[in-house]
């Protein structure tokens, strides 16, 4: 019984894993989509602190986060991810960067993958069915 437990829990974390995909998108997202931003080449980003510190980050290569504003010029994102050519730098999730739209060459937005959520759905309850009947079977074989 407690190996179905455990089989339908990890079905479940592997099902909701696979609700969501960044895929890139013609037009800028309205503000409150969660976006990955891939900029063109590596670029200065102005990081925008809560208590209102500006600090330049440079060599900025992606940009993970939520859309606060647009304007023509720039995008301003609540931050959950800066990364450069060394990786990601630290400190400022929560933070608001501002990139210029002219450094942006892709633009992906979080988006629900229907199609790949039921196929591990219904992946996830074969497997379910399979351990229940394997205990079920176990279970009148050795009389219990």
């Amino acid at each position: 019984m407690r190996a179905m437990i455990r089989t339908t829990l990890l079905g479940g974390v592997l099902a909701t894993s696979a609700c969501f995909a960044y895929r890139p998108v013609a037009t800028a997202p309205r503000p409150g989509a969660r976006v990955r931003i891939v900029l063109a080449s590596a670029t200065d980003v102005t990081t925008i602190a809560p208590a209102g510190i500006r600090r330049s980050q440079p060599g900025v290569l992606e940009v993970s986060g939520t859309i606060q504003a647009a304007a023509a010029d720039t995008v301003a994102v609540r931050l959950s991810e800066l990364r450069t050519a060394d990786g990601a730098v630290s400190g400022v999730a929560e933070q608001i960067g501002l990139l210029p739209t002219a450094q942006i060459a892709r633009i992906e937005q979080r988006q629900f993958q229907a199609g790949k959520t039921a196929l591990v759905g219904v992946g996830v309850a074969t497997i379910a069915l399979a351990s229940f009947l394997v205990v079920i079977i176990v279970a009148l074989t050795q009389g219990i």
